[in-house]
């Protein structure tokens, strides 16, 4: 079984001479205790080109000291790091089958090899706080790194990992030694042929390429690190990755003049289908949710029979059978070929010549063709035959501006910003509205079928009564929400 361990770590450089001062009266540090020596030894795995490390990822086999086995580290948020170990087993080079899956999103099913094997003789420290709890270790590493072409080199690095931030900074602020220049062990061993592949910074007039470019790689970094999340079974993992793709399929459209259009219409077509496979998997996490509380909230003389436990299986199996769904179409050829052509997309982008302009010249019609067709939408509502349907092409439609706005945002600055913030309350109360729709469907269903089952469906009438209720104040926040929004300047001025 998998363990999962987060790390909020720094590293330091240290020279020959280093010495370890008194850490104590560092932040909430009142004792030191050690050290103790272990000695380790990991072999890192990785494609041929590196495509793990380049992702800031790293996977490795490892002996010694009190965590041996198979570990991936995933970046979350600088200096802090997700583990997943595995047990060693008896494979020494073959990465476990679930292990390698978790990373499948950045080989694309490539092969994984022995790149590097680095060994460490450690001495470590636990600082502990006035009840005695261990709240940071310091290890002091001498490391040795044996690349698989034959070189080696060696150095000596600090390892500090604490409980949280506070405590990593104050310790580094006694530590007396440089931040080290190189995020792990693999990054420092491999160099330059492991460095991440990041935009520039954008400038202060940046051209509508440079804009683009930052955006998309961003929401397709989103998208691989929410894989992973699934596969791990993060919480809320299938909603980030289900927006990332919704993000990057918006923002393809706002970039398409930028771009060969059948490359990205190919593109959005993709995302479409990948976006579809998540949406039931998110829908039911959803329902199961709500429905949950609602029946917390019941008076006890309201729920009749065995209905939470009803909802519960019969929820959970909707659960299970749209995860099974999704895991497969991730570790689908289609969606590998899918995620190969975006990195192809994104190493050479087919630019056209509007590309080169300047974004606040080029960016200015995407939103604002978005926002005139929210308006159209929203001025449509009271006359459709469908106010349901009407009301839900609202929301895909304040999405979509929304998105626009905030892929171009960079731009243009914080009042487009503060209208992208407008635009998602409408879209976020009209989502209440759309989950009503839902949970009506699936109540109105299981409340038949408790019938025919001869049980008693009065609760399950209660909950839907409750939804209706629920549906006609999210639709009243609406009107108020999209007063605001007119309120705020809109994208107009962007002409």
């Amino acid at each position: 079984m998998a363990t999962r361990v987060r790390e909020t770590e720094r590293k330091y450089e240290a020279p020959a001479d280093y010495t370890l001062p008194d850490l104590t009266g560092a932040g909430p540090v009142h004792s030191c205790e050690g050290p103790r020596g272990a000695d380790l030894d990991a072999t890192y795995f990785d494609t041929e080109d590196l495509r793990l490390a380049r992702a800031g990822i790293t996977l490795r086999r490892r002996t010694g000291g009190d965590d041996a086995g198979w570990h991936a580290k995933l970046p979350v948020a600088p200096h802090v790091r997700d583990e997943i170990r595995f047990p060693l087993g008896r494979a020494k080079t073959t990465v476990p089958a679930a292990l390698a899956a978790l990373v499948r999103s950045h080989t694309l099913g490539a092969a994984l090899a022995p790149v590097v094997r680095i060994t460490t003789h450690r001495d470590e420290w636990d600082l502990r706080d006035a009840d005695g709890t261990t709240i940071a270790l310091i290890a002091d590493d001498a490391v040795t790194a044996h690349p698989v072409d034959g070189t080696s080199h060696s150095w000596r690095e600090l390892e500090v990992e604490a409980t949280d931030l506070d405590v990593l900074a104050a310790v580094g602020a006694v530590l007396g030694a440089t931040p080290a220049k190189s995020t792990s062990k693999l990054a420092q061993a491999l160099g330059d042929r492991a460095r991440p592949r990041k935009p520039a910074p954008l400038s202060s007039n940046p051209t509508a390429a440079e804009v683009a470019v930052t955006y998309l790689l961003a929401q397709t970094a989103a998208i691989r690190a929410n894989d992973t999340g699934i596969r791990l079974d993060t919480d809320d993992s299938i909603h980030q990755f289900r927006v990332a793709c919704r993000r990057l399929r918006s923002a393809l459209r706002a970039f398409r003049p930028l771009l060969d259009a059948d490359r990205v219409n190919a593109l959005r077509a993709e995302l479409k289908w990948i976006g579809g496979v998540a949406s039931p998997a998110r829908d039911a996490e959803v329902l199961a949710a709500e429905l949950a509380a609602e029946l917390r909230a019941l008076p006890s003389e309201d729920v009749l029979g065995a209905v939470p436990a009803q909802v519960d299986a019969e929820l959970s199996r909707t659960e299970a059978d749209a995860r099974t769904e999704l895991l497969s179409a991730l570790d689908g050829d289609r969606y590998l070929a899918f995620l190969g052509d975006l990195d192809a997309f994104l190493a050479d982008p087919p630019w056209t010549k509007k590309a080169r302009r300047p974004a606040v010249h080029q960016l200015r019609k995407p939103v604002i063709k978005a926002w005139r067709t929210l308006q159209a939408s929203v001025a449509a509502v009271d006359s459709a035959s469908d106010r349901d349907a009407a009301l839900h092409q609202v929301r895909k439609d304040a999405k979509k501006a929304r998105y626009a706005a905030e892929a171009v945002a960079p731009a243009f600055g914080p009042k487009l910003e503060r209208w992208g913030k407008k635009v998602k309350k409408s879209q976020s109360v009209l989502g209440v509205r759309q989950d009503v729709a839902v949970a009506r469907g699936a109540l109105r269903g299981m409340g038949v079928r408790a019938h025919l089952s001869g049980e008693n469906g009065f609760t399950y009438g209660v909950l839907y009564a409750r939804q209706e209720a629920r549906g006609r104040r999210a639709e009243e926040s609406f009107g108020r929400v999209w007063k605001k929004v007119l309120g705020v300047k809109g994208p107009g001025w962007l002409r």
